[in-house]
């Protein structure tokens, strides 16, 4: 027993010392120059990542099982330790001409590929070391120029795109992953891949407004997952999305800032959205009525076609009097009275923060309750379960939107659940972030799983280092640990097979991740 302690925390100490002291490297090129002469310019690209995990108490020591039509079959381990990579080539072209805007192409692919025991899900979809390559990015578009400044538009004020590409609505809380990186592709955490299956994009922009109307079909489908476990629904959608922004201030020897263009650039953003489902898969699991294979509730993208989603997001700093001060939040609305569905599902999350920039190491402190509604119901004829979409996690770091490392990842999805989250971070220097990130897990309706009468799903503490060692060169690692709560253990005890699952075990993680970009 002590000598497996004592590797359990040499792994868990290595990754975050690798992160935090670990590597001297030669700063790289982005974007290589192939070809530039006569407006044609072509440039390659390269991005690689490697992470490393291990979990001991995986499953609050229930451990991860292979999958059996939808239920645990045989166990694979109590102590998951895994790795994910990959390797994404990239290729971009644009041509720029005096009277007709400019257009531009690109596409790219990726090899993934999950080694080890899998990621540590009840039931692992990343187990017997799956890989893939695949096409990524592939698609065309047209910028203004200036040819629309006469009508107010703002230099390449309207653009046009379509093809196979990603799409990103403010933080990423609803619209942001195209992709579900689950089964054969195998990028469980790492969700390198993020391009939607189709798209068609418009987008515009005229001084502090700016506006996309967008139809998307997600790179989805059964075929991906090994054995009968399902991915989420293959849907198509038409959207409006309109937002008010500010630039963030110019930094010295750089660019201006473009915040119609790039999120990273918005000091503070207001907008809203809405959606409509013009068509999803409704069979087998997605059936709103199937009762066989899992139940309306369970399967969170059931009932999608047809369904209408509103939302109101805020972001940033959106008072200039107070700087420190930041304010992020979402709400969402979800119906759909169509014939063979009913749909009323909510979610939101208010995050308030504070950073004292004239102290040493700027701390920041941030505070944040999220609500994603539940079926308290679940056996009637309404699904009020939210759907959370396309949630990714890459926007503003860890937190968002896998709401914790160890329960965000490999428990929760997003929906039936409500959060309480304090997030503490300093900056011993400037391209270094360390943090403190504490959670507070309860189910919203408790009676949506059978034979659940707590609330209390888990509590969680996750400490994570983030460290750009060049422009192209990043590194990140986290230590977390999780107890689970009374709830959570009444669901797999009843929900599970076999019953019976021991989950009294503090279940921790750690992880280290090196990114390059050349």
């Amino acid at each position: 027993m002590f000598a497996h302690d004592l590797r359990s925390r040499s792994l868990i100490s290595g990754a975050i010392l690798s992160a935090v002291l670990g590597l001297a490297a030669v700063p790289a090129q982005a974007d290589v120059s192939l070809f530039d002469q006569n407006g044609l310019k072509i440039d390659g690209a390269l991005t690689a990542g490697v992470t490393l995990f291990t979990t001991p108490g995986s499953q609050f020591g229930a451990g991860s099982w292979t999958n059996n039509a939808g239920s645990p079959g045989k166990r694979i381990t109590g102590h998951n330790n895994w790795s994910e990579i990959f390797l994404a080539p990239e290729l971009k072209a644009s041509y720029e001409t005096e009277n007709y805007g400019s257009f531009y192409g690109d596409v790219s692919g990726q090899f993934t590929s999950t080694g080890g025991h899998g990621e540590p899900s009840l039931i692992s979809s990343t187990y017997g070391h799956p890989w893939m390559i695949d096409l990524e990015n592939l698609y065309g578009g047209w910028k203004s120029a200036k040819l629309l400044e006469g009508l107010g538009l703002d230099e390449n004020g309207l653009d046009l795109s379509g093809g196979r590409q990603s799409f990103k609505i403010a933080d990423g809380f609803l619209i942001s992953n195209g992709t579900n990186n689950q089964g054969k592709r195998g990028m469980f955490w790492t969700q390198s891949r993020t391009a939607f299956a189709q798209t068609g994009l418009v987008k515009v922009a005229s001084g502090p407004v700016r506006a996309d109307v967008f139809y998307l079909q997600n790179n989805s489908g059964n075929s991906v997952m090994q054995s009968s476990q399902y991915d989420s629904a293959k849907t198509q959608l038409v959207g409006l999305n309109v937002e008010l922004f500010g630039n963030a201030d110019a930094e010295e020897g750089k660019p201006a800032k473009d915040g119609a263009s790039n999120y990273a650039d918005r000091k503070w953003y207001a907008g809203a959205t809405f959606f409509k489902v013009i068509g999803a898969d409704s069979r087998g699991p997605f059936s709103f009525r199937n009762q066989t294979a899992s139940t309306v509730t369970n399967t969170l993208t059931s009932n999608r076609e047809g369904m209408n989603v509103f939302s109101f997001h805020i972001g940033g700093n959106p008072i200039e009097a107070i700087p420190d001060f930041s304010l992020y939040g979402n709400a969402v609305r979800e119906t759909n009275h169509t014939a063979n569905a009913n749909v009323d599902a909510d979610a939101y999350y208010i995050e308030p923060g504070y950073q004292l920039s004239n102290v040493m190491w700027t701390p920041k402190l941030s505070y944040r309750y999220a609500h994603f509604s539940g079926d308290k119901t679940p056996n009637d004829t309404r699904k009020q379960a939210y759907d959370p979409f396309f949630y990714n996690a890459i926007t503003r770091g860890f937190g968002t939107w896998f709401i914790g490392e160890i329960v965000g990842n490999y428990v929760i999805s997003n929906s039936n659940v409500n959060i309480n989250q304090l997030v503490l971070s300093i900056n011993p220097l400037d391209v270094l972030k360390l943090s403190v990130l504490a959670y507070d897990y309860r189910y919203d309706a408790p009676a949506q799983n059978s034979g659940v009468t707590s609330n209390a799903l888990a509590k969680e503490i996750d400490f994570t280092a983030e460290w750009t060692v060049t422009d192209n060169i990043a590194l990140s690692a986290a230590f977390g640990a999780a107890k689970a709560g009374q709830g959570y253990k009444q669901n797999v005890s009843t929900n599970s097979s076999p019953a019976g699952l021991p989950m009294n075990k503090t279940w921790l993680l750690g992880e280290t991740s090196l990114v390059v970009k050349f």
